[in-house]
This record gives C-alpha cells, sequence and structure tokens, in this order.
C-alpha cells in the first residue's frame, strides 16, 4: 500500500529537491520523521523514474532491518535497505578477486603460535625491552639495543595483540596504507619507547593486511577485513538515475562515508543526520555532512516538525540545542506537534520511576545501578547492556590480580603481569583504554556475586519486561511513551559539548513523561582564566 499520509511541508521541500536532481543533507532532528522522509523520497522516485533504485545505506543493522520492513509496507519494489556488510559481503562473492576475503572467514583460526612465526612476531616484538637513546627534541633515536633473546610469550602475546588492534583501526579508516594513526595508545609504555614500538607496530600490521588481502593468505579473515578489501577496490554502487539514502551520517563509520561520498556524480544521494546526535566520536566515527554540505551543488534542508512529542518536551530539547548553539548558527530547533499532554519533571520520586518504560543513562554503571534500583521496586527488567560480559570481565580482573593476568580472556589485562603497573593504570584518571578502564571501575565497585545476581535477573525480551534500561547510545533511535534520564548529579558544562549532546538524545526519547533531573538543564559555563 502506498503511504498512508501526505508529506509535511519540510517533507515537500525535500522531496521536490530530490526530482530537482539535486543531492542533498537533510539535517533531521531527533523524532521528526526521518525514515519516512527518506520512504516518501523513494515513492516519489518510482512514480516519476520507472526502473530506477533507492539503496538505504546504514552501518547499522537494527536500521536496516526496521527501514527494509517499512519499504515493504509501502510497496516500495524499488528500494532495498543494506548494512554496510552486506553491501561488501555480496560485492567481494561477485569479485573473484575479493571471494577469498569472505570464504576465508570460514577458517579454523590459526595456531598462535604459528601466527606468530608467520607474521616474525618474535622479531619485531623484540622493541618493547629495547634500551634506548632517545633525543626528545629532534625527536630522534641516537641508539637502539634490542634484546638478543626473544622476549617472554606474554610479551610475544601483547605485540600481536596490538598490531591487530592496527589492522582493526585501519579497516575502520577510509585510508589506504597503515599509518600511524591506527596504532592504539601505548600508555604502558615508557614515553621514549612509543615511537619506536609505533614504527614497528605500523610494519607488522601492514604485512598481517597484506597476509589477510592475499588470495593465498593463511589467515582468518573477519567482517572487518572483507568491509575494508571491498572499500579499498573502489566499488561503484547502484546505477546511474538511482539514489543512496545514507541514514545516520553524523555518526558516519569512514570506511562507508567514503564509498558513500565517492559515488557522487554516478548517482544522486541524500545524507541524512543531525549534528547534534553525533555520539559515537569515540569510536573513530565522523561526521560526514559536515564536509558533504559545504561540496558545490548540495542542498541542506531542515526536518524540524517532530511527531514525536509536543510542545513540553521540545522546549527542554531546544533548551539543550540552545547550549550546543548559542549563537544560533543552525536553524534546528524542533517544533513539538505530537502528544500535547506530554510534560518534563523535575521533580520526582518512587512514584514517578516506578511507572517508566525506560531508564536511559550516560554510564554503563549507571545501568547497573539503575537496574538494581527498578528491580528492588519489583519490577521485570530488560537491559541493552551485556551484563555477561561484565561478569566475564570481572572473572578476568580476579585472575589479574592473582598474578594470573596471562591467562585472562581479556587480551587488553594480560599486559598487567606487574601488579604494581595495575594499580598505576587503575588509578588514572584519563587511562588508556578508557572502556574497558570504566568496566574495571564498575566490576570493583559491585564486585562479581552482585554483576552474576544483575545478569540473573534481567530478561533477554524486552517485550517481557516492564521496563527497559540502556545506555543513550543503545537507546539513539528508541521511543517510548515515559523515559527517566540518569546522566548523575554534576551539573553539565556548557563546554562539554558530547554530554548536552547525550541529554538532547535521552530527553527525546519519550512521546508523553520525561523525568530528568533539574542539575542537568541548568546552564553551567567554565569560566575563563583571568588575564595576567
Amino acid at each position: 500500500m502506498p503511504i498512508p499520509f501526505s508529506p509535511s511541508a519540510e517533507q515537500a521541500i525535500i522531496i521536490d529537491a530530490f526530482l530537482d536532481g539535486h543531492d542533498i543533507a537533510v539535517q533531521a532532528g531527533a523524532g521528526t520523521g526521518k525514515s519516512t522522509t527518506l520512504a516518501f523520497i523513494a515513492q516519489s522516485q518510482l512514480q516519476h523514474r520507472p526502473g530506477a533504485s533507492a539503496r538505504y545505506m546504514t552501518f547499522n543493522k537494527r536500521n536496516a532491518v526496521e527501514v527494509d520492513a517499512m519499504f515493504a509496507e509501502y510497496g516500495l519494489t524499488n528500494a532495498k535497505a543494506s548494512t554496510a556488510h552486506s553491501l561488501a559481503y555480496r560485492g567481494c562473492l561477485a569479485d573473484p578477486s575479493l571471494k577469498h576475503m569472505v570464504t576465508n572467514m570460514k577458517r579454523a583460526p590459526m595456531q598462535l603460535k604459528a601466527e606468530m612465526a608467520l607474521l616474525g612476531i618474535a622479531e619485531d616484538s623484540l622493541c618493547l625491552h629495547a634500551k634506548v637513546d632517545y633525543d626528545a627534541e629532534t625527536k630522534t633515536y641516537n641508539d637502539v639495543c634490542l634484546p638478543s633473546r626473544p622476549l617472554p610469550f606474554p610479551a610475544q602475546r601483547r605485540y600481536l595483540t596490538l598490531a591487530r588492534d592496527t589492522v582493526t583501526r585501519f579497516c575502520q579508516s577510509a585510508d589506504a596504507q597503515v599509518t600511524a594513526r591506527h596504532v592504539p595508545y601505548l600508555g604502558e609504555l615508557e614515553p621514549k619507547l612509543r615511537p619506536l614500538v609505533r614504527d614497528h607496530l605500523i610494519e607488522t600490521a601492514q604485512r598481517m593486511w597484506d597476509e589477510l588481502a592475499s588470495p593465498t593468505g593463511r589467515l582468518k579473515t573477519g567482517h572487518a577485513h572483507y568491509l575494508k578489501a571491498w572499500a579499498l577496490s573502489r566499488p561503484q554502487v547502484g546505477s546511474p538515475g538511482d539514489v543512496i539514502l545514507y541514514d545516520e551520517a553524523q555518526d558516519a563509520s569512514p570506511v562507508l562515508a567514503d564509498v558513500v561520498l565517492s559515488q557522487r556524480g554516478r548517482v544522486q544521494l541524500v545524507l541524512v543526520g543531525d549534528e547534534y546526535q553525533s555520539l559515537y566520536g569515540f569510536t573513530g566515527a565522523v561526521d560526514a555532512m559536515q564536509g558533504f554540505q559545504k561540496e558545490p551543488g548540495v542542498i541542506t534542508l531542515p526536518l524540524t516538525e517532530c511527531r514525536r512529542f509536543g510542545p513540553s518536551i521540545a522546549e527542554v530539547a531546544n533548551q539543550v540545542l540552545d547550549r550546543l548553539d548559542p549563537d544560533h548558527e543552525s536553524p534546528m530547533r524542533l517544533r513539538g506537534i505530537g502528544p500535547e499532554h506530554g510534560r518534563v519533571l523535575t521533580a520526582f520520586g518512587r512514584a514517578e520511576t516506578s511507572t517508566v518504560d525506560a531508564v536511559v543513562c550516560a554510564t554503563n554503571g549507571q545501568v547497573i545501578a539503575a537496574i538494581i534500583d527498578q528491580d528492588a521496586g519489583g519490577r521485570t527488567v530488560h537491559s541493552t547492556l551485556d551484563i555477561g560480559e561484565l561478569v566475564s570481565l570481572a572473572n578476568d580482573v580476579a585472575l589479574v590480580e592473582r598474578g594470573c593476568a596471562s591467562e585472562a580472556k581479556e587480551p587488553s589485562l594480560r599486559r598487567f603481569t606487574d601488579l604494581d603497573t595495575w594499580q598505576q593504570w587503575l588509578s588514572e584518571p584519563e587511562a588508556a583504554d578508557a572502556m574497558l578502564h570504566s568496566q574495571v571501575q564498575i566490576v570493583h565497585r559491585y564486585g562479581r556475586d552482585e554483576l552474576r545476581a544483575v545478569a540473573d535477573r534481567v530478561v533477554s525480551d524486552p517485550d517481557d519486561a516492564d521496563v527497559t534500561v540502556s545506555t543513550i547510545h543503545k537507546a539513539k533511535g528508541g521511543t517510548w511513551n515515559r523515559v527517566q534520564v540518569a546522566m548523575g548529579e554534576q551539573l553539565i558544562s556548557d563546554e562539554d559539548t558530547a554530554k548536552l549532546r547525550m541529554l538532547y538524545v535521552a530527553a527525546t526519547r519519550a512521546r508523553e513523561l520525561v523525568l530528568v533531573p533539574p542539575n542537568l538543564l541548568e546552564t553551567v559555563r567554565t569560566e575563563e582564566p583571568a588575564a595576567a
């Protein structure tokens, strides 16, 4: 059946721009109907350009499944939703020179010692224990003395892990060669050793990638590998007259963004995103909208009319947007035309928190606390957090603290064979491996037994739960009637744009009720240092 309602005035302008042949950057605010806008574009293509295709592309499988179902519901036979990996998978299978990138995933992993021998890890890893004379001013080595014997096995395995991590970062990038930017932070090493180890890792990682990419290579490949190989082949997506609908462009994977943007001139491009919902910069994601909007011939059009919620919730969302954009450089402010009875409460208690459908949290630790709180109130809880992974991590932490780090399942923990180094890492306020560091803090706060008990109490199906507890990152794209925002008690500085974006996303998940602590809505500016 066709889409059973008419486009809004904003959507109609976007459709007209599409039919005029423009490449478009759609600034889509929270709850403004970006998915239906893309469906309207596909419908207009079906009506006015028979034979052409609309290709929805995203990195997120959940989004692709939902949009594909919407296309099918509206009879849009010209439109298809795909993830980056599904496109790359099919592309590699269809290309004889890339087919091995997919088929080699079925291989059994090479034995660790055999992989080390293949890649020359015994020799390459010697740099970890090198004696050096380093000139910090010129950033050069006057002398480098490598050990004469191979390092202990745990040190070699640590080096292999660093090389694998470097390849993973390379695969996520738009770069053609492994470079220094792909090497993970080497915080556990002495500063004078880091440049030496970084240079060695670049060579090792490039050798590893060459082995993975070779048709005669012996390493087992993975999803990141075939996606990168496909991207490096400069694939052509679609045919002239087609349109690519690229969603969540504000949190774009660099490797996929490069593929999409390289299609410009062959096919029409419509990028959709909201810079104020950008949450994944810490993973290496980039805002593909920024550069795209500046390209000649690209038209930027807004979606600001929100049917998810009414004026009260929109007012709070706009307060956050005013803090993110105090000079009103962007036209993005929401107009809430949804349920008029919707409201925001800044003063609330158990009576209100015990009726919410979702609790959205800034950190994993806050997720655990919210699960315990909701469970204590007699409610059945579903969580998007994999608590089983935290239980496994708790087992690894126990091994590290017993002096058995080499037995840990988490590769990044195996390096802590020295408990002094472990304690130093734990005490660092901005430690390397920040995500792992925060998870270890959760393990220490709650303990293995409590985490196991929490894991046993949550249910796997949200339909079986009274309430869903999620991080804000995983709640993005979700909608509930009543939502509690849990982001701690500290005020948010106007300079802390990452937290303000999280608050904006969190406050726009609800249709009817948002519970938000008043401190989160207070304006706090970091004072400028006094002039000398």
